[in-house]
């Protein structure tokens, strides 16, 4: 059995139910990573995330009707409809029916792909957790109300056997210049022929994560609309006919992210501090990018609660809040995929050591995203880079925050503009606990028994939720696996066309910063946002106004893949 380190927040945080169900997500979403199970991607993972705490909506607000808010589902209209009430009286508890449910079914179902004992791990994980919730009374009408609203979500949200999911299936890189490609430094991975017999024969693959995803995936809560007008979600094209805006792109990386032995690296102390502070990378016993989000939703919200932790109103605030905040996450990772594979842009680490100018290095390292808690060397995710996922979650979370507390509490700040919701957090990448380590991690001994290089427990302090969607953002260049671009135009980042004094790029001071440049795209007309952070934006502007309802028919996937065949 895995053993995970305990996470540092406060306990008062879970003696709310609705916080109690989320760290279980939270830790499952870190042991898949760690056991290779499933889910254990950024966009499986969003979903994840998305699909419970819709259910936990529902539930809830089914069994204590709020005029402020409606459920998800309707209890008369769509294709799928809420579940009726009966008997249920109890929230907790239907709460719980509805986490129990959504959780087993997504992680818990046997698959060919995991290793049995992975499953049983994550059987026992939660039936350890549900042992551990008081006074469940599994049988209670309200229990069961909670089970048929789970089932409900699950079977409008989850990805059905048969579908292209986040499967690889049949997908091979396009070659050329500008194109994604393998990771040079770590091109194939080796994995057991027989899952159940990890020590038996191994294979050669390569990975590419859920190619196919943002095709076919059904959307979770977008509306297309925003402020009255139709929105795609897509963005302009890279900026591969813009030489200029493309080989600054290619300096600040080149500069930034290089490796830390590499002469030519000119990043700062604090550069690399944000760049590992955001990575959660899918790295043993850390997870990915959306746990670490819902980690810093987690104290802003105990620290803005409305009343006592086990309030009503307090119940209701973190199941309107954390609801509204997956949903987008699920949306984010849905059109953040669809359009790295539609553009399949390669990463700096190829672009750098493959171009064709005088400006290449064909020996070129990066810092690359951290192999924590692992003997392992830094990785290039293996998928696309235009545009940046972390960029693309990072904004659409943290904007469905910001206008849920301006809604909740009046706040002066426009949507595009920065607030004052300030916060410091301490990244699990930078805790005093994760490492480096110097043998294979040992998954059965705490991570404080396995020799290595100690990370250095460092706090780190946000300003506005804005703030942090820009240092989000901006870190992935620090860790040379992103383009400026990936995550925003310059025009709307630069302070300057110069590089400073230290060697490192001028941008604004993050209260200076609106995403509002727009660019063309070859494939349609108009003109449309640049990079991750304005496309999470927009989804999340889409989910919040459109008051967190299931996305109309019109607007879901036809099933086709890229050159119009039908998706595999």
């Amino acid at each position: 059995m895995v053993v995970l380190p305990p996470v540092n927040e406060p306990q008062d945080y879970n003696q709310n139910y609705v916080f109690y169900w989320n760290s279980v997500a939270l830790d499952l979403n870190r042991l898949v990573t760690t056991l290779t199970g499933p889910n254990n991607g950024p966009p499986s993972g969003a979903r994840a995330l998305g699909i419970l705490h819709l259910a936990i909506h529902d539930a809830y607000f089914a069994v204590k009707p709020d005029p402020n808010f409606t459920t998800y589902l309707s209890p008369s209209e769509g294709d799928v409809k809420l579940p009726p009430v009966l008997g249920a009286t109890d929230a907790r508890l239907a709460v719980a029916g509805a986490a129990v449910t959504v959780l087993n079914q997504q992680y818990t179902t046997p698959s060919p792909n995991i290793a049995t004992a992975t499953t049983i791990q994550l059987t026992q994980f939660i039936q350890n957790a549900v042992n551990a919730f008081p006074s469940l009374d599994t049988l209670s009408s309200s229990y069961r109300f909670g089970v048929a609203v789970g089932n409900a979500i699950l079977s409008l949200l989850a990805i059905k056997p048969g579908e292209p999911g986040f499967d690889q299936d049949s997908y091979r890189p396009t070659p050329g210049k500008f194109k994604f490609d393998d990771d040079p430094t770590n091109p194939v991975r080796l994995v057991p022929v027989d899952v159940n017999d990890p020590s038996g024969p191994k294979k050669a693959i390569h990975i590419y994560q859920a190619p196919f995803y943002g095709l076919t995936a059904k959307r979770v809560a977008i509306q297309g609309v925003i402020n009255g007008a139709s929105t795609q979600h897509v963005i302009a094209d890279p900026p591969t006919n813009d030489l200029v805006e493309y080989y600054s792109a290619f300096d600040d990386v080149y500069r930034e992210g290089g490796a830390q032995a590499l002469n030519t690296t000119r990043r700062t102390p604090e550069q690399t501090v944000s760049g590992f502070f955001w990575a959660y990378d899918g790295s043993n016993i850390i997870g990915t990018p959306t746990r670490l989000l819902n980690q810093i939703l987690r104290k802003i919200a105990f620290e803005r609660k409305p009343a006592a932790i086990t309030d009503e109103v307090t119940n209701a605030d973190f199941v309107r809040l954390f609801a509204l905040f997956n949903a987008s996450l699920a949306d984010a990772g849905i059109f953040c995929w669809l359009e790295k594979y539609n553009f399949e842009f390669w990463r700096p680490l190829s672009g750098v050591r493959q171009d064709d100018t005088e400006f290449a290095d064909p020996f070129w390292l990066t810092l690359g995203a951290p192999e924590t808690n692992s003997n392992q060397i830094p990785i290039k995710p293996p998928f696309p880079a235009y545009p940046s996922g972390h960029a693309t979650f990072i904004g659409a979370g943290f904007q469905a925050a910001r206008l849920y507390y301006k809604q909740r509490d009046n706040l002066d700040f426009a949507d595009d503009a920065p607030d004052d919701i300030a916060f410091d957090f301490v990244s699990e990448e930078l805790n005093g606990v994760s490492r480096d380590l110097r043998n294979t991690y040992d998954p059965n001994a705490p991570i404080t028994d396995q020799p290595g290089t100690v990370r250095t427990r460092v706090v780190r302090n946000f300003c506005s939720l804005w703030d942090a969607i820009f240092d989000g953002a901006i870190s992935r260049i620090f860790l040379g696996v992103h383009w400026r671009f990936d995550a925003f135009a310059s025009e709307d980042v630069l302070a300057s066309a110069t590089v400073k004094e230290d060697g490192t790029t001028d941008y604004k001071a993050s209260q200076d910063i609106r995403y509002n440049t727009l660019r063309p795209r070859a494939d349609r007309p108009g003109l449309f946002p640049v990079g991750g952070v304005p496309l999470g934006i927009g989804i999340a502007n889409d989910v919040f106004q459109g008051n967190l309802k299931p996305t109309p028919n019109s607007l879901q996937p036809t099933g086709r893949n890229k050159n119009g065949d039908p998706a595999p």
